[in-house]
């Protein structure tokens, strides 16, 4: 059985039958794209007339039924993006469970429970439909599943572990073979999306300059050739507009689309944890992004009544004020972009030091064979940077022998890595199954060392994407401001000449020779014109402000010392439904003394470190 072509692909995934696609949806799109042209044309008098109106009767249609034809592989392309984000990491937990003695069965049933995975869940519940309702064989419906798959890294996984099972080798076995061919083709596929990154990124540059040229032409074409009255109607002045709106759309639809483009080629890389608890950055990062939007609405409304009261002044200057009026008001929000942006830079530095530390940790569990706040405790004469804090409070909340999974979760919450959070429940899911903590840690640390090498790759293409997006921003803007004074002095020349005309009241068209200018004629509106083309670029400069910074953020316990302040600490830590003071007491104050309140040494069967282990484990499971 081979694979299906594309195009075969992204219609079976629309699941509905190919006419029926093309008669509704691409069929139903040319007449929208139609009737809008139509409506535009014949409905609103005067905006677009003569060859404008036969560019829009043509473009908005062939623009709609290009989008809806194209909609179905752009739909496949992010199913695959989806799909291959999740590989790397899937086969690491396959790999690391099949440490343990698994047999297809069971390894079928843990891929079933993968809800976290997104597209690739998605890709396995398909598999097990197969299996379970179709009464399917693994190997078939892998096969089946394979050859309809959009990702080609996926569908050739499923081939080769179709083929294995087949021939009878271990599913245990297959899977550790498999890591180093996906680590590979997963390499290999990350390069090829940032080498699309790079060509996207010139054929951007290239389409902004066409829409920039565009852009000057309409402005120019607007004072020289466009008259009317000063008092005309909304219509009216649109249609005087004409040009300089349909050039003004093309370049809003170049930066929607580069940015959907860009969204769908360049693969995601989260790098903030996703959980709901409550950590020392999240609050500090809420309490100034609510200050920062009560300040940002502040401004707003004063910038709002300072510009209507004062607008006769700023509309006769609005190139030299109108975007800083726009972005005085959004200025606070630079308080908590910048704390996010030093996170992320911490958030690095805890990613790079997490390989070391996992290989540390799996290797001392081995040998040691001790519970985890010993293995942990081990650990704390190592530095690991930015990891120590959270190492040492890990070790605290271990201690407690109250809940070490919860213990494992604040640690992934304090760091706010995504990486740390998903390898830590791999390594902790692994080493319990396989009862081989040291070479499931070297498996983690294997997988997370090759993704930070792509990541330093990925930081190194997005380097040089936002050097042009700043560079292509201050071109634009540049450009935009050079065009708006050229065509303010052309329009006073035009002026000037034009009442000198009209004041020697001599000048013939024989004497110019039949060559003249409309705005020579009628210069009422120039400055009109003018205005309305400074309005237009500060619109297109904010909308370009806007789509290069989508693309550019797509590319990225205790001292013990005294029972109030423990308690304190500890109810910081763990939740109060969790919270039990005899744990704390035995842990902190049993070996020496105890501070606890209404406490009696020579009595307390509790804090004696005397008394027996059995007699502690009783004593916690009483209160």
């Amino acid at each position: 059985m081979e694979r299906l072509p594309p195009w075969q692909i992204a219609l079976r995934r629309l699941e509905m039958p190919a006419q029926r696609y093309l008669i509704f949806y691409v069929g139903g799109a040319t007449v929208v794209g139609m009737l809008v042209g139509l409506i535009m044309v014949f409905a609103i008098p005067g905006l677009f007339v003569g060859p404008s109106a036969v560019v829009l009767l043509l473009v908005l249609p062939l623009l709609t039924t290009a989008a809806a034809v194209y909609y179905p592989f752009l739909e496949m392309k992010r199913s695959a993006v989806l799909i291959e984000r999740e590989m790397h990491m899937f086969i690491t937990r396959m790999g690391i469970l099949s440490l343990g003695e698994v047999g297809a069965t069971s390894m079928f049933d843990i891929l079933r429970q993968m809800g976290d995975y997104g597209e690739l869940a998605v890709e396995v519940k398909r598999i097990n439909t197969l299996v379970d309702k179709w009464h399917t064989s693994l190997p078939e419906a892998a096969r089946i599943v394979a050859h309809q798959s959009s990702s080609l890294l996926w569908s050739d996984f499923l081939d080769r572990m179709a083929f294995s099972i087949e021939a009878g080798q271990p599913i245990d076995g297959f899977m550790r073979a498999e890591q180093e061919t996906i680590s590979e083709q997963y390499n290999t596929l990350y390069d090829t999306r940032l080498e699309a990154v790079d060509t996207l990124k010139e054929i951007y540059v290239s389409l902004v300059s066409a829409g920039l040229f565009a852009l000057v032409i309409a402005g120019i074409h607007l004072v020289l050739f466009m008259t009317g009255m000063p008092d005309d109607e909304p219509i009216v002045i649109m249609s005087r507009m004409r040009w300089l709106l349909l050039a003004s759309f093309f370049f809003v639809i170049i930066q929607i689309g580069s940015l959907f483009a860009f969204r769908a080629t360049l693969p995601d890389d989260p790098i903030f944890s996703r959980d709901d608890m409550e950590t020392p950055y999240r609050k500090l990062f809420l309490q100034s992004m609510l200050m920062s939007s009560i300040i940002t609405v502040l401004l707003l409304i004063g910038t709002v009544i300072l510009t209507i009261a004062y607008w006769d002044v700023l509309g006769q200057s609005w190139d030299k004020y109108g975007l800083v009026l726009v972005a005085l008001p959004f200025t606070p929000m630079l308080i908590p972009a910048y704390i996010e942006r030093r996170e992320e830079k911490h958030i690095g530095r805890r990613d790079y030091s997490y390989p070391g530390f996992i290989r540390a940790l799996g290797g001392t569990a081995q040998a040691r064979s001790a519970e985890p706040s010993a293995t942990i405790r081990a650990l704390r004469g190592i530095d690991f940077g930015q990891l120590d804090h959270s190492i040492e409070r890990l070790e605290r909340r271990l201690s407690t022998r109250i809940d070490s999974e919860r213990a494992w979760d604040y640690f992934a919450a304090e760091t706010n890595s995504s990486l740390i959070s998903r390898f830590n429940r791999i390594y902790i899911e692994g080493s319990q199954s396989s009862g081989r903590p040291a070479e499931t840690a070297e498996m983690v640390s294997r997988s997370t060392t090759s993704i930070l090498s792509l990541r330093n790759r990925r930081g190194l293409s997005a380097g040089t994407m936002v050097g042009t997006a700043i560079g292509l921003l201050i071109a634009t803007v540049a450009s935009l401001n050079v065009t708006n004074v050229i065509i303010m002095e052309l329009g006073e020349s035009i002026g000037g000449i034009a009442g000198s005309i009209g004041d020697l009241g001599k000048i013939s068209e024989t004497t110019t020779g039949g060559f003249g200018l409309p705005a020579l004629d009628d210069n009422q509106v120039i400055l009109q014109n003018i205005f309305l083309f400074k309005i237009v670029v500060s619109i297109l400069i904010i909308i370009k402000v806007m789509t290069l910074s989508a693309i550019s953020t797509r590319w990225r316990l205790s001292n013990g010392r005294s029972v109030t302040q423990t308690e304190r600490d500890l109810k910081a830590v763990f939740p109060m439904d969790t919270w039990n003071c005899r744990h704390l007491q035995i842990i902190f104050f049993g070996r020496e003394h105890c501070q606890a309140r209404n406490h009696n040494l020579s009595q307390c069967q509790i804090c004696g470190w005397a008394a027996s282990k059995k007699q502690i484990a009783q004593e916690r499971e009483g209160h």
